[in-house]
This record gives C-alpha cells, structure tokens and sequence, in this order.
C-alpha cells in the first residue's frame, strides 16, 4: 500500500472517529439529563442537612440551569470534535463560543431568578420589626425588584458578549431617560407609592380593605399598581399614587367587628312597651356566643317624622364578610320576632291630613 494510500486510510479513520465522537457526545447530551438529576439528588440527600439556608436556596435555584449548561457543554464538545475544513474552523470554534457564553449567562441569569426566595432569607434579620413571617407582602415586592436586578444583569451579559458598548448604551440611555423620565411621572409616583405602602404596611396581600368606594381582598401590590378582588369576583386594579391618597379602612386587623341597626316603632307604642322591649333585645344580643359580652346596647335615639326610633347595637367576634352576613341575618331575625312578641308595629312613613270645613 503506497503512502498516499496510508495517509487517505488514515484520514478517513480519524474522520470517523470524529463523527462517531460527535455522535456519543450529542447522545450524551439529549439522555443524560436523568443521570443528571440522578447525581444531583444524591448531592443533596448527603449534604442538604450540613448546609446552611442560603446554600439551599442556591443549590435548589441552580439545579436545573447547571444540568441544562452541562449539556450545552456535550453539545458543545460535540459540535468541535466533528471534522470541519480547516478554513471553517476559526469562525465557527468563535461562532460556537460566543452562543455558548450566551447560553451560560442565561442559564445564570435563570439560577438568580430561581433563587427569589433568599430575598426573605436576607431580609429575615429585620423579622421582629417586620413581621415577615405573617406578612408576605414585603418578601412578594423584593423578590420582583430583585426578578427586575437579575433581568438587567442578563441583558448587560449577553450585550457585553454580543460586543456592544454597554457604557456607552448606558450613557445613550441616560440622555433617552430625561426625556422619557419627562412623560414618566406618573410611573415613578407610583413606584415610589408602592415602595411606602410596603414600608409603612397600612395592608398586606390578602387582606380586607376598603378603599375610597372600592371593597374588597388584596391580591397583588406591584411597582405601579395594586389588585382588589371585589365581592363581585371581579379584579379591580387601582394605581398606587391614588391608593396612598384615598383613606385606607383595613377590615382585617381589627379585633371586633359592629353590628348596628335602627328600629323605627309606631307612635302610639307605650312607655312601658317600649322599655321591656329595649331590655329584650339586650338580653337577646348578649345571649348569643358571637355577640362579646356586656356591648349590647338598645336605647331610644330618636323621634323621627313617622317613627319613635330605637338604635341597636352590639360588638361581635364574626369578622369575616360571610360569617357577619350570617350574623346580621339572624339577629335581625330575632329582632323582628321581638318586636311582634312585645306587642309592638313597625312604622312607616305616613302622612296626615287634616281638612277645614268652613260653614256656609
């Protein structure tokens, strides 16, 4: 076999082994993510114990996007070891290496993001002052300023690998930002309302508020707005400059809730009547468990045009919308049966007159 022969045979040979290399790598690549997973469970069964929260959080966050890059890595390998002309391997090693950079700063960007939850780690220090543990608002608002952090930082990396000037972009944004800043004031009040509503806490997501003629549960307090569920199920969504103007009535933190109506009576309804009747619907008030003891009142408030009225009223331990309702029905219930018990009729409003008949 002559030596051109050899070199041919030899060529052909490295060829294949290249391709057969390439192959194994990309196979590697598409099925190994289960062995993957695999060795990083057994990680975490071995060490998870030993580890303080923060790492946790860290190992948890990049789990996913370690395995996704380690394949890249196989596809990577394998995309190199196949045998390209020798004068399409400067621009294609350099096309290879820039789309794994990118795939590497997005997969560490996703790592970040994933990772929201040491927001609260980090913040954990100030629990006492915060109460972060009964109220998520202030964890749910720093993880979406640190989800916007992580989002700028991967723009910034994979600008920076695409070659673009970044200071420059930033200065050129700076000068863009006047002029937008201009017909952004309202976003920024907004920004800077919702950071005081997080601060200062006058509600925390799902609370009962009422808000100007807005009822309803929070759901979400972003940069520029907040969400109401109203008893209607609809979403209302109000922006934070008009949430930190309006007069915020925070149903949830409140101990007791009133229950107070007004019992218009017929004119003609004695004294004596009137008195047991009062002393009934005490009795009745403060016989049930919900109604708190000894805040049971009754009292003659007014003598309106139809009506003798009687002003109801006791403090209750039904603070939720439906079990107040449920309350509100059967006191008023009560109520009614008392009225017709103690001999007394409701009044109405009603008119008399009176006609002169001049003699002829």
């Amino acid at each position: 076999m002559s030596e051109s022969n050899i070199v041919v045979w030899v060529t052909a040979y490295s060829t294949l082994l290249r391709i057969v290399l390439a192959a194994v790598l990309v196979l590697a690549g598409l099925l190994g993510a289960r062995a993957f997973r695999a060795l990083f469970q057994l990680i975490r069964a071995r060490f998870e114990p030993h580890w303080p929260e923060w790492v946790q959080i860290l190992f948890n966050g990049f789990t996913e996007p370690t395995i996704l890059f380690g394949r890249c890595l196989l596809w990577y390998s394998a995309f190199l070891a196949l045998p390209w002309p020798a004068s399409w391997v400067p621009g294609l090693t350099g096309g290879a290496a820039t789309v794994l950079s990118i795939a590497a700063a997005l997969l560490l960007t996703r790592g970040l993001w994933n990772s929201a939850r040491i927001c609260q780690l980090l913040l954990r220090s100030t629990q006492n002052k915060l109460d972060l543990e009964t109220n998520k608002t202030m964890n749910l608002f720093f993880e979406k300023i640190y989800r916007a952090l992580v989002f700028l930082f991967g723009c910034i990396q994979i600008l920076t690998i695409l070659g673009f000037d970044v200071n420059a972009l930033i200065a050129g944004a700076g000068v863009v930002g006047i002029a937008v800043s201009l017909g952004a004031q309202s976003t920024l009040s907004n920004l800077i309302a919702g950071v005081a509503l997080v601060i200062e806490r006058p509600f925390g997501i799902g609370d009962w508020i009422v808000l100007g003629s807005f009822e309803g549960t929070v759901e979400d307090i972003s940069f520029r707005s907040t969400r109401i569920r109203a008893l209607d199920n609809s979403v209302i969504t109000v922006e934070n400059s008009k949430v930190s103007a309006e007069y915020i009535c925070n149903t949830t933190t409140r101990s007791n809730r009133l229950f107070s109506c007004t019992v218009g009576l017929t004119y003609d309804t004695p004294r004596e009547t009137l008195e047991r009747l009062c002393t009934d619907l005490v009795a009745m008030m403060n016989a049930d468990d919900q109604v708190i003891d000894g805040s049971a009142e009754a009292t003659l408030s007014a003598f309106n045009a139809s009506s003798i009225d009687i002003d109801v009223r006791c403090y209750t331990t039904a603070l939720g919308g439906a079990a107040f309702r449920a309350l509100k029905d059967k006191l008023n219930r009560k109520i009614m049966d008392l009225v017709a018990q103690d001999g007394c009729d409701f009044a109405f409003p009603s008119t008399t007159v009176y006609l002169e008949k001049n003699d002829p």
